[in-house]
């Protein structure tokens, strides 16, 4: 083999080992690039759940604190006011009516809040961005403490009913940006009562439970006081500097004590009630 032929297979195999090591090169580098739009990709989808998450609280943090101080309120004047001892029978039809009904209401529309704030979320996967774990925590104990089967049953409403309840008070805004529910007011759900029998079947064990509280003893207030003051957390987490509900509308009502504190906490089941 003369050198000329030498010196061509050299420079040959020089070109085909540079190719490959270029070529390696080449992949290594295209799946960095890959990898880092990978990284950009999932970083640009956790930045637009976290923004789409933040506007649909600033969508419905206002109604669902509005709904959690009426509800607490309603539940505050029972407790410690006696609210419905004087007027569920006070012997004018009208104002017993409204004892009645926007007791109810209360607990429906706070419902209502929290099933639209579920449905928004539902699919963000949001649970767990910054600030939503703690409000579903809150929103959780709640739940808890409505379906709980450890506590007296006055205000037991277990978890699927807290949902069917919700759903019934919803109503479309037909809005393509922005809220697309809210809840019925008081007087739509008070004619949904005189004129559905399906729509008030669903309300009749929280009105005979409303009955039930006139002259109740302390004991069967348990599950209303536990309700109350888990609302006030929630509503001091909604509004922390306290500039949409001054902090004279935020008493809590006295503690329960260990023993109901304990058993609405180990109810989280429902006794196979569900």
């Amino acid at each position: 083999m003369d050198s000329d032929t030498m010196i061509a297979l050299a420079s040959a195999g020089l070109s085909a080992i540079t190719a490959v090591g270029a070529g390696v090169v080449g992949t290594r580098s295209t799946m960095q690039t890959r990898r880092l739009e990978h990284e950009l990709a999932r970083e640009l989808r956790a930045e637009s759940r976290a923004e789409q998450a933040e506007k649909i609280m600033r969508q419905y943090r206002d109604p669902l604190l509005q709904a959690a101080n009426t509800l607490q309120g309603r539940l505050y004047n029972i407790v410690e006011l006696r609210y419905l001892d004087r007027y569920l029978h006070c012997g004018e039809p009208g104002e017993e009516r409204y004892a009645r009904d926007y007791t109810v209401f209360a607990i429906a529309e706070y419902l209502c809040w929290v099933e639209i704030l579920a449905k928004e979320l539902r699919f963000l996967d949001a649970a767990d961005l910054p600030g939503n774990h703690a409000l579903l925590a809150q929103l959780g104990a709640i739940q808890v403490s409505f379906q709980s089967d450890k506590l007296p049953d006055v205000f037991r409403v277990f978890r699927g009913r807290q949902r069917a309840i919700g759903e019934l008070m919803m109503v479309p805004t037909g809005a393509a940006d922005g809220p697309r529910h809210e809840c019925r007011g008081f007087a739509a759900f008070s004619r949904a009562l005189d004129e559905d029998p399906t729509f008030a079947g669903w309300f009749a064990p929280l009105h005979a439970d409303v009955n039930r509280l006139v002259n109740a003893g302390p004991e069967t207030m348990t599950r209303l006081v536990l309700l109350q003051r888990q609302l006030i957390a929630l509503i001091d987490f909604l509004d922390p500097q306290h500039t949409r509900l001054p902090t004279p509308h935020r008493a809590q009502l006295p503690s329960p004590g260990a023993d109901g504190l304990v058993a609405a906490s180990a109810g989280a089941g429902e006794g196979g009630s569900d």
